[in-house]
């Protein structure tokens, strides 16, 4: 049986307040069910109560079917770590009646100063699409508060759908594969 060893990620974390973060949380086993009405709502509803204290400012975020990606700046309340529970925690209880649980970690990748945070947010945007989860239109799980922050929010279709080539493009280099 593969044990995880994450007690050297955790002493490795760094957080750093006003930094740019990536981060991806998934559900126990990849169970999906998270872009159900209620519990994408809940979800959501828990990231804007992070930036309604001011532990994050997001600049995108979306939900999957068994995953999360969020894209913030970090406030200077918590560390990266107690944002993180923070959330799972505001969002627990949606996700238990669904019968989901977050997988104990999740990651994260600090933005480098030379790292744009419009192509995190571009990944963050085509998620769904690279997925297959739909073709046009706009993504329900999606959220940006500030749409302008994006170069790319002005190149989508009319009906908010990405240009086509754009699902093929290579990720950024922080991004893990397979997410």
């Amino acid at each position: 049986m593969l044990t995880r060893s994450t007690g050297a990620l955790h002493a490795n974390r760094w957080s750093l307040p006003g930094a740019r973060y990536f981060v991806t949380l998934c559900t126990m086993e990849r169970h999906t069910g998270l872009t159900t009405n209620t519990t994408a709502s809940a979800i959501r509803n828990a990231v804007m109560a992070a930036d309604a204290v001011g532990d994050t400012e997001t600049l995108a975020f979306t939900v999957m079917p068994d995953h999360i990606h969020w894209l913030f700046h970090l406030g200077g309340r918590l560390s990266l770590g107690r944002v993180v529970a923070r959330y799972k925690a505001e969002a627990r209880a949606e996700l238990q009646a669904g019968h989901l649980v977050w997988q104990r970690d999740f990651y994260e990748h600090r933005l480098r100063a030379e790292e744009g945070a419009e192509d995190y947010g571009h990944y963050v945007f085509l998620n769904p699409y690279r997925a297959g989860l739909l073709c046009g239109g706009n993504w329900p799980g999606w959220l940006c508060p500030k749409l302008e922050r994006f170069g790319f929010m002005t190149q989508l279709k009319p009906d908010g759908a990405p240009q086509r080539e754009w699902i093929a493009e290579p990720r950024p280099a922080g991004l893990m594969v397979g997410e």
